[in-house]
């Protein structure tokens, strides 16, 4: 298991906070949780609760369309009013063996930073906070890994970061808490290496576009 250490020094996370659009308007937008400046944003689909099921079959099997801006509850005709069954991506946490594999393609020298929402829940009096967009976070350094435990955090279920990023800033993964997929700014190579692997369902996004229930407005937002 990786060993990670809290850190109480949260400027470290300053750079992504500035960078993020804070704009009332523009909350649900990829740029309202990663970070500006990057060439590429990669969207990154958590994988379905079922053996060898994808997001692209079962819009095949319901006759829904794929595209950038697809929406699991647009997809999935078996959600009800925001209820789902167990085959429905994780929300807020990407899988360990799907991190894994996005940062197999994120290079880094040495440890990096992990960022974790502080509403999980806490053993310990809690260190300072990374002040986010509506969102805070406590931060930890270690390891380029799947970390999924966290000191002084009493989440009862394998939890990944909600952000990962390395010392020189040169891409930066993003898990929203109430998103099934993840979001990676980055470059072009890391974005192409992204793209290519073949466990991967991906696509490429705009700071811009709308990634809320809403924003799938080929299949129709919000169904249920």
């Amino acid at each position: 298991m990786a060993v990670v250490r809290r850190l109480t020094d949260v400027s470290v996370g300053s750079w992504l906070v500035d960078r993020l659009d804070r704009r009332e308007d523009r909350f649900g937008t990829a740029g309202s949780v990663v970070p500006s400046g990057f060439a590429r944003v990669v969207r990154v689909l958590h994988p379905v609760g079922t053996d060898g099921a994808t997001w692209a079959a079962v819009a095949a099997r319901t006759g829904r369309t794929m595209h950038p801006l697809v929406q699991w509850r647009s997809i999935a005709d078996h959600v009800v009013d925001g209820r789902s069954g167990d085959i429905d991506p994780e929300e807020g946490s990407i899988p360990a063996a799907t991190l894994e594999i996005v940062l197999r393609h994120c290079p880094a020298r040495g440890d990096v930073v992990h960022g974790v929402w502080s509403g999980f829940g806490w053993v310990d009096p809690p260190d300072p906070l990374l002040v986010g967009n509506l969102r805070d976070y406590a931060l930890f350094t270690g390891p380029r890994q799947a970390v999924t435990e966290w000191p002084g955090i009493a989440a009862p279920w394998d939890q990944s970061a909600n952000y990962v990023w390395p010392a020189d800033r040169s891409w930066c993964v993003a898990t929203e808490i109430d998103w099934d997929f993840t979001l990676v700014a980055c470059d072009d190579d890391v974005a192409d290496a992204l793209r290519a692997d073949p466990v991967l369902e991906t696509y490429d996004v705009a700071v811009t576009d709308d990634l809320t229930w809403a924003g799938d407005r080929v299949n129709g937002p919000g169904r249920a």
